[in-house]
């Protein structure tokens, strides 16, 4: 018997993206959830360092009721690049923090390298404003946080009560928030409630 299946649920990790960052195929995890196949001792090794348990708790030979969950905690430390589970926010909610548990629809894994993870998550597009930099609607943007960011780079904008993705662009003390689809006009803001959220890294589009 082991918790798998559990552990993976809490995350609202698929078995596939679990699969993923063990290096291992969906089958193969689905075998190890109903026992069908023993979990070998490397797989063991990784599975505790990726949902940060102890192996006596993954294969229930204690009786803690609750795992030791850090969310956010750096996995596989020994090496300089390392894969992490980081949040997929639905919505960014207007000031800090918004990596609140219950804005969070799942985790991702990602290869980070020298780099902070609870600086990064993931956020779901919606719309069509970003669709002349191959971002459309239900792809999936890495965002590092970060106050400011240059001229033309692709930031998360906080405008109000409203969270818009566009590109950035600074003159004569105002900021220029412009889409890359030519039907909606650029936003010059000047002052107010504006707050840069972060940088967009990495663009993951769904095929599907």
């Amino acid at each position: 018997m082991n918790r798998l299946r559990e552990l993976r649920k809490r995350r609202k990790m698929t078995q596939e993206a679990l699969g993923k960052l063990i290096g291992v195929q969906k089958a193969a995890i689905c075998k190890y959830e109903t026992g069908l196949s023993q979990l070998p001792q490397h797989i063991i090794l990784k599975l505790c360092d990726c949902l940060n348990v102890t192996a006596d708790y993954l294969l229930c030979r204690n009786d803690d009721a609750q795992p030791p969950v850090r969310p956010f905690a750096p996995m596989f430390p020994q090496s300089a690049n390392h894969t992490a589970l980081l949040p997929v926010v639905g919505r960014v909610h207007a000031g800090l923090p918004m990596l609140a548990e219950e804005n969070i629809s799942e985790y991702l894994g990602v290869t980070l390298s020298d780099a902070n993870q609870d600086e990064f998550f993931f956020m779901d597009v919606e719309g069509d404003c970003m669709i002349g930099d191959n971002i459309p609607h239900g792809s999936r943007v890495l965002v590092h946080m970060q106050p400011n960011v240059e001229n033309s780079q692709i930031a998360v904008v906080r405008l109000g009560d409203e969270v818009l993705l566009r590109r950035i662009k600074r003159m004569n003390n105002q900021l220029i928030l412009i889409s890359s689809n030519p039907k909606y006009e650029p936003l010059i803001v000047n002052g107010g409630d504006v707050q840069i959220i972060g940088r967009v890294t990495e663009i993951r589009i769904n095929l599907k």
